[in-house]
């Protein structure tokens, strides 16, 4: 899919030695190799949990002061993490090389954190989230309306951990790109080796094999 990106930025969070790049782009982008895995409308996909104190809502149901705003031409359910009670969701999941999902109404003091087997990778404030514009809670300013697309490198994670220190956190449709199995990378090695082999058996045949670029 043909990435239409608003606004991008690498961004190198704590600790130091790990960076997590950064695209703020519209609703529906996925970065490539990605798939949704949790919509909340839907069983999440296997290997992903979601867990926590945090509520579903329907977009379809509208405004819910104080609670819950549903993100912009969402009629689906979605998540709502709010400040007061204090919940949290946290979304567990195989080794990741990238995520991304749609926010609504984005506040400053959003918080979502990436963990991966020896913790803390990175977490990204809700202004953070926002730079360049702001994070105003606004449930129509595109600074605040978007989707975000984090790419891990060479520090995958396996658990997303959301939080507000205001307000509420509304977010849905998160897709991710899976990092390979070992016994995955296996097979494609393999695969690899055979047709390089039949290549070459046939060129000792004297066969002409075109490859096509």
């Amino acid at each position: 899919m043909r990435l239409l990106l608003a606004t991008a930025a690498a961004l190198a969070l704590a600790p130091a030695a790990h960076a997590v790049s950064l695209v703020k782009g519209p609703y529906g982008t996925l970065a490539p190799g990605e798939a949704y895995v949790v919509t909340f409308d839907a069983p999440a996909a296997p290997g992903f949990t979601v867990s926590g104190t945090a509520g579903i809502y329907s977009g379809a149901a509208g405004l819910i002061p104080g609670i819950a705003r549903p993100l912009p031409g969402n009629a689906s359910l979605y998540m709502s993490v709010r400040r007061t009670p204090l919940e949290t969701a946290i979304v567990d999941a195989p080794l990741l090389r990238s995520l991304s999902f749609d926010v609504g109404s984005l506040d400053p003091t959003n918080l979502v954190e990436f963990f991966g087997p020896s913790g803390l990778v990175a977490s990204f404030t809700g202004a953070q989230l926002a730079l360049p514009g702001v994070a105003n809670g606004s449930g129509t300013d595109p600074n605040a309306n978007a989707r975000f697309l984090f790419d891990f490198g060479a520090t995958p994670v396996n658990r997303i951990v959301f939080t507000s220190g205001s307000n509420s956190f509304e977010f849905d449709n998160i897709a991710a790109g899976v990092v390979p199995e070992p016994a995955t990378w296996a097979l494609l090695i393999a695969g690899f080796g055979l047709v390089g082999l039949a290549l070459r058996r046939r060129r000792r045949d004297g066969e002409v094999v075109t490859v096509l670029a």
